[in-house]
């Protein structure tokens, strides 16, 4: 080994260790972040999904790779690179060893690449939390559960397994084409029986990715049909998902032929197969719903599509029930609120710790310990905090151990972190207490894949599930924070904190989060009791609108605004 081989050696394996301390930091304070609030059973559900996924990832995707990158290498003879001493030129084989490494380096890098299509652990949490709805669709008659929480994980890994696949399969017909073994002239592509036989195989996988892809078109069908507003329709029902069905089969199929008859060297015959199933996807996808949408206007049509209709009805009313207003719209902050969150001060109360928009780590000194937060602590437990942070001013002596070393901040950062699998609400509430603001926070069970219902545009995106599930509770003196959940629960909300319980989860909040400031209101200079009431009364009554308008109940908004309207001319 050369001097800058080892050099280079000593700066990787280095920078390996940095990266690797930084890693068990932040694995150490999240650890003790999760304890302070009671809620080790979701930070233990993070981190054991996360090595599940990453985990099998990895294996699966190194593995794959790894054979078909040495089933190329394994075509070529010798690798000969030129090689100049002095004013000699000659050729010098690459070792094994050396061939060995640059296999596994490439393996390794398109496994690294094709992470980022991983799913997200999140998904496969709630897919682990046993949910059951105890109701079936009338289609499949699947448990619901099977669409809320395994058909988007299913979707990920599909979509995982396809970006590996043509990463792989791209590097191996390039690394092909380098050698003899893949070329082209006037006469035509020249391929030898070894690589022919080896893109045979990841042309009969390829089909089991299409056949992959039929099975799930034919479930989507359910949660985005061909009607209005992805309504299901009979076409769905009797032509497109029975199509799905059968492609994935004869895909399956067709899979195999294409992979004998590619392996005998059939070339014909692995063509038919491949058109066969190219000409049958037209015929299913195309021409059978473009003929059946030429019957649609017909009467006897339309009363056939009248129960699919109904039943949409039926899912729709379970999938967005009628709820009153959230807690955190009934006592919603206002704009001047959030804007200045951390820089005011209820009189007589803490000083807000978390708010709002808060960034990045605090430290402050509590030595009567009323901060729900890790310590600072010394030795071990400081490097860990302040590695963490990359802050090597938290080594400092002159910060005491016993300072509360607060992480996460932001009201919704810190919700969302013991919440993962819910939807926050846009709107936060705020309630002045003795221990600061207590920002409140709602949760919402969401789905985009419950089948049937009507889609809403909601959170940004397109849901056709979603349910209140619980409201969260954060002091913004104390940065204590809790869940409340509903008394009754959907089913994927119920499974979840059943799977990850804790002091968090708790059944209302506790007194002395809510005890009230100690100095009251003052009605300002001037202004009498009649004013205080006319200033109370249209807030009451604009948060009303607010939380009309947020439902989408604009019967209720046109009362609210009415009523609004009779206490101002009531004023004049």
């Amino acid at each position: 080994m050369t001097r800058g081989q080892r050099l280079s050696a000593a700066i990787a394996l280095a920078a390996a260790i940095l990266l690797a301390g930084r890693a068990a930091a932040i694995v150490y304070s999240d650890q003790e972040w999760f304890a302070n609030l009671g809620a080790l059973s979701v930070w233990g559900a993070h981190v054991s999904n996360v090595l599940w996924l990453y985990g099998c990832a990895l294996v699966v995707g190194i593995a794959f790779t790894w054979i078909n990158v040495s089933a190329v290498r394994k075509s070529v003879a010798a690798l000969i690179v030129p090689k100049r001493l002095g004013n000699v030129e000659f050729g010098e084989e690459v070792p094994s060893t050396r061939l060995r490494a640059l296999t596994a380096a490439m393996s390794l890098g398109i496994t690294a690449v094709s992470l980022v299509a991983l799913p997200s652990w999140t998904t496969l949490a709630l897919w682990r939390s046993n949910v059951s709805f105890a109701e079936t669709d009338p289609y499949f008659t699947l448990d619901l559960s099977h669409f809320v929480t395994w058909l988007p994980l299913e979707t990920e890994a599909y979509q995982w397994c396809l970006a590996l696949f043509a990463m792989t399969a791209i590097v191996v017909v390039a690394l092909y084409a380098l050698t003899p073994s893949l070329s082209w002239d006037s006469r035509g592509i020249h391929v030898t029986p070894y690589a022919r036989r080896h893109i045979t195989v990841l042309g009969a996988i390829l089909l089991l990715f299409a056949a992959w892809g039929f099975r799930l078109d034919a479930f989507r069908e359910l949660i985005q049909g061909s009607g209005p507003d992805g309504l299901l329709t009979r076409i769905d029902h009797v032509w497109l998902i029975p199509s799905d069905l059968a492609l994935s089969l004869v895909t399956l199929g067709a899979a195999v032929v294409l992979l004998v008859a590619g392996w005998m060297g059939q070339t014909v015959t692995a063509f038919a197969s491949v058109t066969v199933i190219i000409i049958g996807t037209i015929a299913a996808q195309v021409v059978g719903p473009w003929i059946s949408a030429r019957t649609a206007a017909s009467p006897a049509n339309a009363a056939m599509e009248r129960p699919y209709s109904e039943t949409r009805s039926d899912f729709d009313a379970r999938a967005f029930p009628h709820e009153p207003i959230p807690p955190s719209m009934r006592y919603l902050a206002d704009s001047t609120l959030l804007a200045n969150a951390g820089q005011m001060q209820i009189r007589g109360a803490l000083v807000d710790v978390v708010f709002p928009g808060a960034r990045g780590a605090a430290v402050v000194p509590d030595v009567p310990r009323m901060i729900t937060a890790p310590r600072l602590g010394d030795g071990f437990a400081r490097l860990m905090h302040a590695w963490s942070e990359q802050n090597p001013r938290l080594m400092s002596g002159a910060i005491p151990s016993n300072a509360a070393f607060i992480r996460e901040r932001d009201i919704k950062s810190r919700v969302a972190a013991l919440a993962p699998v819910f939807a926050l609400s846009g709107s936060i509430g705020a309630i002045p207490t003795s221990r600061g603001v207590l920002w409140v926070v709602d949760l919402y069970t969401v789905s985009q894949t419950y089948p049937l219902s009507a889609p809403h545009s909601m959170y940004g995106t397109r849901l056709t599930y979603r349910h209140h599930a619980a409201t969260a509770y954060v002091s913004g003196g104390t940065a204590a924070t809790i869940i409340v959940p509903d008394s009754a629960l959907d089913p994927v909300a119920r499974a979840w904190f059943n799977a990850h319980p804790g002091s968090y989860i708790m059944p209302g909040v506790p007194r002395d989060m809510i005890t009230p400031p100690p100095v009251p209101p003052v009605v300002p200079t001037g202004s009498s009791v009649e004013d205080q009431l006319f200033r109370e009364n249209v807030g009451r009554i604009y948060e009303r609108m607010r939380a009309t308008l947020d439902s989408g109940d604009l019967r209720a908004f046109g009362s609210a605004f009415d009523s609004l309207g009779v206490i101002i001319r009531g004023r004049r």
